[in-house]
């Protein structure tokens, strides 16, 4: 598009007219939008329902006027669902919300609850590659289990490297 092109001259204005495009509606679509003057003057502009009828309805099932509006213009909505829907319970759509990003499904949840088994070591044993039934399942290792698991890698160790046995006790012994 060169600089000419966002030039709207009277006679395309009233050629838009002519189809119920206001003149702001024809200058935004060609100088903001930057839709060709063809599809700008062409593209009728959309059509709003008349909500006048439905707007004591709609307030009397506790549903304001800009609601109304979306549901109505935006969703595409009948204007009577629109005005009579029951807006949704706010706890109630934050839950479903909740459930819908849940990464792993709830039934491993639970199961790792009944094993005593706290979520974050679940969700560190997901990220670690386990499988979600044995990192919901397997118990986690006792402060003893993890001692005696510790003195058999450093004996299995000082047998595949003698000359470190002074260097590893060094260590240790602090």
């Amino acid at each position: 598009m060169n600089s000419h092109d966002y030039y709207i001259t009277p006679a395309e204005y009233e050629a838009a007219a002519l189809i119920g495009i206001r003149p702001a509606l024809l200058e935004v679509r060609i100088r903001t939008l930057a839709w060709s003057k063809q599809r700008a003057m062409t593209t009728p502009p959309h059509k709003k329902k008349p909500l006048k009828d439905w707007v004591e309805v709609a307030e009397a099932n506790g549903i304001c006027y800009s609601t109304l509006r979306y549901r109505a213009n935006r969703l595409g909505w009948d204007i009577e669902r629109a005005a009579t829907q029951p807006l949704q319970d706010r706890k109630a759509q934050a839950k479903r919300a909740y459930e819908a990003s849940r990464k792993y499904p709830v039934e491993f949840y639970r199961l790792a609850v009944q094993n005593g088994i706290e979520e974050r070591t679940f969700h560190r044993r997901m990220k670690n590659g386990w499988d979600p039934h044995t990192a919901a399942t397997r118990a986690p290792i006792t402060p003893r289990e993890c001692g005696l698991m510790t003195k058999a890698k450093r004996n299995t160790m000082l047998r595949f490297f003698p000359h470190r046995k002074g260097v590893l006790h060094a260590r240790t012994s602090n």
